[in-house]
């Protein structure tokens, strides 16, 4: 089943956002915070030390197809072997080491292509099962596929409605709850998995360039500076330096120090 087209998208968009219903009474204070918040979350990426290098020399991050290495059964079900994936706000991909952080201008020039889902795609291929009706996670997937960058008007109603804060929202996308503490089911109707399940994810096919004014800051483990990250250093792209109590611990130092900059740099 081929990825939703982009009328596909647009009808998606506006299915899922009349399916969302708020617990209480709408708040206009609340709701304009939301929509600044949705519009600002910033894109973001994270990989391994070990893959940190061929990043760097490339210039870009590449899909599973452009590197030409091994293809993910699940990129391979959903047919996005040839796509870049991010996620909105800080990072959330564990075991993982360095990341890239991105401001929403990047997804100009992605308006017909780039695909957004309120969900990471590739667990519904292997880990999460759908909801009734829904049969399989593919068919899922494609009908909660959306337009890009219309996606933000549909993430804005969950801060507001599905969150109880917009703080809460940034630490905890998966703790779904009115802002009156009552707590809330997934607004998709998925059970089970981690933060990526409720953290939107964005596709952007073959590569994403890095480079200013898109890319706004690369994150780094203390004395894993590699010397490939001179060149973004002198394009004006902070690299962010953190350190981990433990080396077990070392993802939760990367999204604490990512969640930082967020707030500090990028929220109004």
């Amino acid at each position: 089943m081929p990825a939703a087209s982009i009328t596909q998208r647009r009808d998606n968009l506006a299915r899922l956002r009349g399916s969302l219903s708020a617990h209480c009474a709408p708040d206009a204070a609340r709701t304009n915070a939301a929509q600044r918040l949705a519009a600002t979350m910033p894109l973001s990426h994270t990989t391994t030390i070990g893959n940190l290098k061929q990043i760097l020399v490339s210039g870009a991050l590449l899909s599973q197809a452009q590197v030409g290495g091994r293809l993910g059964s699940a990129e391979l079900l959903l047919e996005t072997t040839d796509d870049v994936f991010l996620y909105l706000g800080a990072f959330s991909y564990p075991d993982t080491e360095c990341g890239f952080l991105f401001v929403p201008s990047l997804e100009t020039g992605h308006q017909d292509h780039g695909i957004s889902t309120p969900f990471d795609s590739g667990a519904l291929a292997s880990k999460l099962t759908p909801p009734a009706p829904y049969t399989d996670g593919v068919s899922f997937v494609r009908d909660h596929e959306l337009p890009v960058s219309d996606y933000r008007t549909l993430l804005s109603t969950i801060i507001s409605d599905y969150s109880r804060g917009m703080n809460d929202y940034i630490y905890d996308p998966d703790r779904f709850a009115c802002a009156c503490g009552v707590v809330r089911a997934h607004p998709f109707g998925l059970v089970g998995g981690n933060r990526r399940a409720a953290s939107f994810e964005v596709r952007i096919p073959q590569r994403v360039p890095l480079r200013p004014p898109h890319l706004r800051a690369v994150f780094v483990r203390k004395g894993y500076e590699l010397p490939e990250l001179s060149d973004l250093f002198s394009s004006g792209v902070p690299i962010e330096r953190y350190e981990a109590d433990n080396e077990a611990d070392y993802f939760h130092a990367l999204r604490t120090a990512c969640i930082s900059f967020i707030q500090d740099h990028l929220i109004p």
